[in-house]
C-alpha cells in the first residue's frame, strides 16, 4: 500500500510538472452528449474531441479580455469573434475529421473527430 501511494504521488508530480498542449488531450462525447471545447490560455481544450455524428458541439471563450474564433480549415464553420464569456455552437451530422484554428492566433489549432 505504501509503494502505491508513492507511485501515485510521483505520478501526481510528473504530471504537475509537465507541459503538455491541449493537442495531447482526447476527450470522447457519447452519442447524444454535447462535445464542449474551452478556449482559455491561447489553447482550444482538448485539442482533439472526439464525437457521435449528431453532437453539438460548444466552443466557449474563457480567456480574460482576449477575442478568438473557432474558424474550420475547410470553410465549414466560423464563429467570428468570440469575446470572453460568449460561446459558439456546431452540430456535426456527419462522420469525418474536421481540423480548425484561431483567424485572430493561427498557431491555436485543433481537431474534431466525427465517428459514424
Amino acid at each position: 500500500m505504501k509503494m502505491m501511494l508513492v507511485v501515485l504521488a510521483a505520478a501526481a508530480i510528473a504530471a504537475a510538472g509537465c507541459n503538455s498542449s491541449a493537442d495531447d488531450v482526447t476527450t470522447t462525447a457519447a452519442a447524444g452528449d454535447d462535445g464542449a471545447v474551452s478556449v482559455q490560455n491561447f489553447a482550444f481544450s482538448p485539442g482533439t474531441i472526439t464525437v457521435a455524428a449528431g453532437t453539438e458541439v460548444t466552443w466557449t471563450n474563457n480567456e480574460t479580455g482576449v477575442a478568438h474564433t473557432t474558424t474550420s480549415d475547410d470553410d465549414v464553420w466560423n464563429s467570428g469573434a468570440l469575446q470572453p464569456g460568449d460561446d459558439f455552437t456546431v452540430t456535426f451530422a456527419d462522420p469525418g475529421t474536421f481540423t480548425y484554428f484561431c483567424s485572430i492566433h493561427p498557431s491555436m489549432t485543433a481537431t474534431i473527430v466525427v465517428e459514424g
